[in-house]
């Protein structure tokens, strides 16, 4: 009796071992029918990425990678699977990118964006399992930069470029040596371009001064100059009117003067010459002794001093 009590006990655990097992495989059924399947192609390594790693969606966990091998096309590229809850909104512009996990060396998949109004993915992609090709990381772009400074800095670093540096802070060292055994002169020079400086603002002020003067000269009295002008001009052009009336009238006694005055001007000239010379040679002796040209010059009385 005892025997069997403890056979029927046996049966039972098994029994409820079984339904256990079982409700089991339907729960793990049930979940993995909750999930979308993406296909999501890296062009880039995937360090830190392994299955089971987490896929978050704007930095909220939505699933997991299910499995991940090399793109058979293309090597150079990772195919990653991920499974997604069944209300992910991943649309048509939402990207993917490999977001490392601080200092860990770990790695997740990261879905961003899309917006309100673009479709799912899912009910317009043609494929049985969407694709979406991820963007380049950060973490990626940082990488290559950091190569493209390291080779730029080697190229500056080069020995000719060492070298060039190096003769330039020998020149940097050979002029400042220079200048401080020269600095006073270098003083003195300062405190002369400083005077230069001053005088050319003080002649600047005067010259504005100056310009402001003429200027209101002009604005006051440049009217009334340019009706003189405008006389002057005015009575030059009569002046020469008339003179040409004047010539023509006398035409006839200009034409005799010049063929029988003229040659009584040449001996008339040489008279006046000669009278000029004598007037001065009279102001010189007015000049000289003004009491003996008028009265005359008198003897010396040296009988007077005898005595």
């Amino acid at each position: 009796m005892e025997t069997r009590a403890h056979y029927i006990l046996i049966g039972s655990f098994v029994m409820i071992a079984i339904c256990l097992a079982f409700v089991f495989v339907l729960r793990v059924t049930s979940t993995r029918g909750n999930f979308d399947t993406y296909r999501v192609i890296f062009e880039e390594r995937v360090t830190g990425l392994s299955n089971g790693s987490i896929v978050r969606y704007n930095g909220i966990q939505v699933g997991e990678v299910d499995s991940l091998i090399l793109d058979p096309d293309d090597p150079s590229n990772v195919i990653a699977y991920v499974r997604l809850e069944q209300n992910t909104p991943v649309t048509t512009d939402t990207t993917v990118e490999l977001e490392p996990v601080g200092f860990t060396g770990l790695a997740i998949i990261q879905f961003v964006g899309g917006s309100k109004d673009a479709p799912l993915l899912k009910t317009v992609s043609e494929e049985r399992i969407p694709t979406i090709v991820a963007d380049t990381s950060g973490i990626s772009q940082f990488l290559a930069g950091t190569s493209e400074i390291i080779g730029r800095t080697n190229l500056i670093l080069s020995d000719a470029n060492i070298d060039s540096i190096s003769k330039t802070l020998t020149d940097i060292q050979t002029i400042t040596g220079a200048v401080a055994e020269n600095r006073d002169e270098i003083s003195s020079l300062i405190k002369n371009a400083n005077a230069a400086t001053e005088e050319l603002t003080m002649t600047l002020e005067n010259l504005r001064r100056a310009s402001d003067g003429l200027e209101a000269m002009l604005a006051e009295d440049g009217p009334k100059v340019i009706d003189n002008a405008d006389e002057l001009i005015t009575d030059v052009r009569s002046l020469i009117a008339q003179t040409e009336a004047l010539v023509g009238e006398n035409r006839e006694s200009f034409r005799y003067f010049t063929d029988q005055g003229l040659g009584q001007i040449a001996p008339a000239l040489a008279e006046a010459r000669q009278l000029m010379r004598s007037l001065d040679y009279m102001l010189r002796e007015i000049e000289r002794d003004p009491k003996a040209f008028f009265i005359g010059e008198t003897a010396p009385e040296y009988g007077a001093e005898a005595e």
